[in-house]
């Protein structure tokens, strides 16, 4: 199979044939016509791009149609159409968006009518030439939206279809956010393995994969018909950068903010010292910068240029906690005697946990050289680096205290070289061939000295400290080549596109979560008197002794995707244009993962005794299969009304995050063992050595008992593909002004469903009304027996990573916009969106344990249903207005915008602190709680509750919570029901940003120079009213309301309660301080010169 896929693979790299998956470019197509309609052939219709001198020439053919391809976008163009016997015809001021074919008809007079040149000034429009949905970001929005986080994200969130989340991810169209693909001058720039939330390489680090200030334009597309988009079912990001022109252009920049520029607490907090007093603070002292410098220009007039930045980023980000927020048990002094107690018992430094700072540094260069080799082909190498580091600490909140080691940093370096060739074969024929390599190293290590990591539950609040126990071993080394060419070609009313767009991974993985061991216990009074635990975990090398990154127990493989495609854009008419299309994808894992034989020998019998494995075998992949993807897309114009119609529908395959099926890779039973004591037995106490924890022998165990996590994927396991459909309607209203109606459609064809397929089935049921699968009534559920003795050498999970059966997600949205184009230096924009979004499992995280262990159920994670979706947008109004005042003869001129986000909260789920259902720990809170009615709740089970000291009767705890639901509005709505997942909301926020940019023009020499200086306000209705611009946080997106006492038996399934009063909401006023998550205003400064 892998010989049959080079082979072909070879071949198409031989032969030029095809067209790439990522536009880098712009087309103009039109007619050439005379006066009285008749076409005129071979006119000659040539496009020069002024400030390169480029000049893109083409004759027109049947029917006076021509089309010009492979145009850098931006501009201006000025196009001039020349025919013997006929006047020359010439149109100035043409721009191009990224991507777009833009519409250019001509009519030529007779030379014996006149003898003036007709010369048209084009006024840019809507790009009505597209069949599907997308949005084009130009240099000149770029520049005058309020951008406080330098971050792409802050203008990605004007597609009007967005979501961007709290950890820096962007949904788009109602998916998740790792279903994106990104890319940077046509070259792939995304998350190779898929473990960064921005789905971007560096993402991780928290660092924007290229600097604002190298990109000239972004285009996100979310349901092109054209065949050639492949690799994604949310959308498609695509960002050109800057190239040097003829004419010496430069520019360096200083971004500023401290904590003088952000403003006051969003709510009143107890003054330190003085509890009783609160007061509205300050936040702690901070520096956030930016720099960078940029030129460029030509080496040799019209032939050939350069361009260069370099940039450095500088931020500190101080997360305060109120401490008051606090829902759990112990006090402040408590909390600070434990770390007191660490200090001088365990000589262990924990850290603060009132404010644990993040901070980012990063260093990017861009470089790029583009050359106009003669008329028919033109190339560009372009090379980016980008290094970066983050010290990623969790700030405490209502119910964890995090200490600051408990934190990790995460460095990351990645170099990226790409060359893409332009060529003119002939007159009907184009050509586009591009060769990317990118390699990434992710080197997560943890914060402070090695410790093992401790969670203590503290009654409705957890208390963690020591190495995060996901950084203690783990590494990332990441290749990726990708190979695209591309052939297209006209004949008659057709232009016929056909294309290969290829990718090779290489990849090397360390990861070995709870490496230094990981303890949780019931209380802080059992780890303070040195008590048994009530749970311990440790996974560690099979293969040797290492601890840490230097082991060899590390998963590497190799994975390869090819896709082909082919398009043809039908012009029916004048008016009507037709888009068929089909594509062709696969992905192969090259490499064999290695072999557990007792799992094939032993336990895949005893499992399929329970569970269908699907073909699923140790040492196995998924079959490598081929997607095909049909499209069909629409343009109908109706110039008498000025209206555009445009749509269509296809099947769109994605792509898989790496880090997914190359679970097989690191949990395969061989290379990784694991213990997972729940209780462990007697005696067992804290040990503070991490690279001394008790090993299996140590637990009673030996080797062979002790295999670890197993990560198993079905053998037809298909990646992620949706059918989409849309329609669009844009009716041009005059003076720059587009009104349009857009809706998208949604069906998920093939979603990632996972099962825990180590466990018993459940054993019973509980006791109506809270009627539900239970596993079992201890601490954890049974295990399959695989050995004569009944024991199980498999102390973790068994996941199996399939497809769903029958149950289809989906996601819709409707999107009514009005757009007024840049013009006089104003600009208008506008959009309501309602998107709603379904699925079956959200697959938001990069582990297979936790992609099945935080899914919200009712019976079971093992038994998900379609619930809404964690990226479900609800109701969104998003308006940008902008106006450039020009005085003193030009001289200076002040820019003011304002951007409003109205957006409904996220949505969240009410579940149990504590787990009835039981299939991974009794101590987990993921089972969505029963909402009781009025006489449920009289005849449920209460114990007696004591909550900081004070004693709760059972009829206490259920007139408190009967007040509760009372007063929240989704759980009096959904009484006598379970729950749903993400079925409650947080309140809508409404967000009001600024920009304001003074600008000084002067001459020197000769050359104009531009000073300007910036003041950037995210949420600036806080600053206009302390009481407005709120935004909410809710961690985990639930909230265990109920905690589950246990049943009252073992043979009595009748479940027990305790509820912990609380004052307000489950949710909190937002005090981060990322730009676009806080409830405080945050302002930047910002110093340019120009050149």
């Amino acid at each position: 199979m892998l010989k049959r896929t080079l082979r072909l693979l070879l071949a198409l790299l031989v032969i030029p044939f095809a067209l790439t998956a990522q536009e880098t470019n712009s087309s103009i197509s039109g007619a050439v016509k005379t006066t009285k309609g008749e076409p005129l052939i071979g006119a000659t219709i040539s496009a020069t791009h002024i400030p390169t001198g480029t000049v893109y020439r083409v004759a027109s053919r049947t029917g006076g149609r021509f089309n010009l391809y492979n145009l850098r976008p931006g501009g201006p163009y000025t196009i001039v159409v020349s025919y013997v016997g006929f006047e020359d015809q010439k149109k100035e001021e043409v721009f191009l968006n990224l991507g777009e074919n833009s519409t250019q008809e001509f009519q030529l007079k007779d030379k014996s009518a006149t003898l003036t040149e007709v010369v048209v000034i084009q006024r840019k429009v809507p790009n009505s030439g597209k069949g599907g949905t997308e949005t084009s970001i130009g240099r000149d929005k770029m520049a005058n939206l309020p951008n406080v986080g330098r971050g792409l994200n802050d203008y990605l969130k004007y597609t009007p279809q967005a979501k961007v989340t709290g950890d820096g991810g962007i949904s788009l169209a109602g998916q998740n956010n790792k279903y994106n693909s990104f890319f940077i001058d046509g070259a792939n720039n995304t998350d190779i393995f898929g473990l960064a939330a921005s789905g971007t390489n560096g993402g991780q680090a928290n660092v924007a994969p290229i600097s604002i200030d190298a990109i000239d334009q972004i285009q996100v597309i979310l349901s092109p018909y054209d065949a050639q988009f492949g690799g994604f079912t949310g959308g498609a990001i695509n960002a050109v950068t800057k190239s040097g022109t003829n004419q010496v252009q430069g520019s360096t920049w200083y971004y500023y903010r401290n904590a003088g520029l952000t403003g006051l607490s969003p709510v009143p907090v107890p003054k330190p010292g003085f509890p009783n007093i609160v007061e509205r603070t300050r936040v702690p002292k901070f520096e956030t910068k930016t720099y960078g410098v940029r030129i460029g220009g030509p080496i040799v007039k019209n032939k050939l240029f350069y361009f260069l930045l370099a940039e450095w980023q500088r931020d500190d980000r101080p997360q305060p906690f109120n401490f008051a927020d606090y829902r759990g048990t112990s006090s402040q002094a408590t909390i600070e005697a434990l770390a007191n107690t660490l200090r001088t018992t365990y000589n262990y430094e924990p850290g603060g946990f009132l404010d644990n700072p993040e901070k980012v540094t990063a260093n990017r260069i861009n470089a790029k050289v583009d050359w106009n080799i003669n008329d028919n082909n033109r190339f560009s190498l372009s090379y980016r680096y980008n290094k970066g580091l983050r010290y990623n600490t969790s700030a405490s909140s209502s119910t964890t205290i995090n200490f600051y080691n408990d934190g990790y940093q995460f460095p990351n370096e990645t170099n990226s070289i790409s060359g893409e060739l332009k060529s003119t074969l002939k007159n009907n024929t184009n050509n586009r061939f591009m060769v990317t390599y990118t390699n990434e190293l992710d080197d997560r290590s943890p914060l402070g000295q090695a410790f093992p990591r401790v969670s203590i539950f503290d009654g409705p609040g957890t208390i963690v400290f020591g190495t995060e126990n996901f950084s203690a071993a783990n590494l990332l080394k990441a290749k990726n080549i990708t190979i695209l060419d591309a052939l297209k070609f006209y004949k008659g009313n057709q232009v016929i596109t056909v294309g290969t767009d290829n990718e090779f991974n290489d990849v090397y993985n360390t990861f070995i979560r709870d490496n230094f061991g990981t303890y949780t216990y019931n209380n802080l009074s059992d780890f303070l008197n040195n008590g048994r635990p009530r749970t311990y975990a440790r996974s560690f090398s099979l293969v040797d002794d290492a601890t840490g990154d230097n082991t060899t127990a590390a998963a590497k493989f190799k994975t390869l995707r090819i896709g082909f495609y082919a398009t043809d854009e039908i012009k029916v008419n004048e008016n009507f244009t037709l888009v068929l299309g089909i594509r062709a994808d696969r992905t192969e894992l090259l490499t064999k993962p290695l072999e557990d034989k007792f799992f094939n020998d032993t336990a895949l019998g005893k499992i399929s005794q329970y569970y269908d494995l699907q073909g699923a075998r140790s040492g196995q992949v998924m079959d490598a299969r081929w997607m095909i993807s049909p499209r069909l897309g629409f343009t109908y114009k109706i110039p008498e009304e000025s209206l555009v119609i445009r749509g269509g529908m296809g099947i769109f395959a994605g792509r898989v995050p790496l880090v997914w099926p190359g679970g097989v890779y690191n949990n395969n039973g061989v290379s990784i063992g694991g213990i997972n004591l729940n209780p462990p037995a007697t005696g067992f106490v804290f040990n503070p050595d991490p690279f001394n924890q008790p090993d299996a022998a140590a637990t009673g165990q030996n080797l062979a008992n002790a295999k670890g996590q197993i990560d198993l994927v079905a053998k037809n396991y298909r990646i992620p593909t949706v059918f989409r459909t849309s329609l669009a309607v844009e009716k041009r209203l005059g003076e720059g002004w587009t009104f349009t109606t857009e809706a998208i459609f949604t069906k998920n064809i093939w979603e990632i469903n996972y099962e825990n397929v180590n466990i018993l089935p459940p054993t019973g049921v509980s006791i109506s009304p809270d009627a539900r699968n239970v596993y079992a009534t201890g601490s954890g559920p049974t295990r399959i027996p695989m050995r004569s003795t009944g024991a199980n050498p498999y102390p973790g999970n068994i996941f199996l990573l399939s497809n769903n059966k029958g149950r289809r997600g989906y996601s819709y949205s409707l999107t009514f916009s009005i757009d007024k184009a840049f013009r006089n230096g104003f600009a208008f924009n506008a959009n309501y969106t309602y998107g709603n979004s379904v699925t079956l499992n959200e697959g938001t995280s990069s582990q297979n344990n936790s992609q099945w262990r935080f899914m919200e159920t009712v019976n079971g994670r093992n038994f998900t249903r379609l619930s809404t979706s964690d990226f479900d947008l609800g109701h969104r109004i998003n308006a940008f207005v902008s106006k450039e005042f020009q005085y003193a003869n030009k001289a200076m001129s002040t820019v003011i915008s304002l951007v409003y986000n109205g957006q409904s909260g996220n949505p969240y789920s009410y579940v149990y602190r504590g787990s009835p259902v039981n299939d991974q720990a009794s101590n987990e809170s993921n089972d969505l709680m029963y909402i009781p009615t009025a006489t449920d709740l009289s005849n449920m089970v209460f114990l007696s509750n004591t909550v900081n000291g004070v004693v709760y009767s059972p009829q206490q705890q259920k007139d408190l919570l009967e007040t509760f639901i009372q007063s929240d509005k989704y759980l009096k709505k959904n009484r006598g029901r379970f729950a749903e997942r993400n079925g409650a909301r947080l309140p809508f926020t409404h967000l009001l940003d600024l920009r304001l940019e003074q600008k000084f023009n002067v001459k020197v020499s000769g050359r104009k120079y531009t000073f300007s200086v910036g003041y950037d306000v995210f949420n600036f209705t806080n600053m206009l009213n302390k009481d407005w611009g709120r935004t909410w946080f809710l961690s985990n997106d639930n909230f265990p309301l109920v905690n589950f006492a246990g049943f009252v038996s073992a043979s009595n399934l009748t479940p027990q309660y305790r509820f912990s009063p609380f004052a307000g909401k489950p949710y909190g006023v937002s005090t981060s301080l990322s730009p676009g998550y806080t409830a405080r205003w945050i302002s930047q400064l910002s110093f340019r010169v120009s050149f």
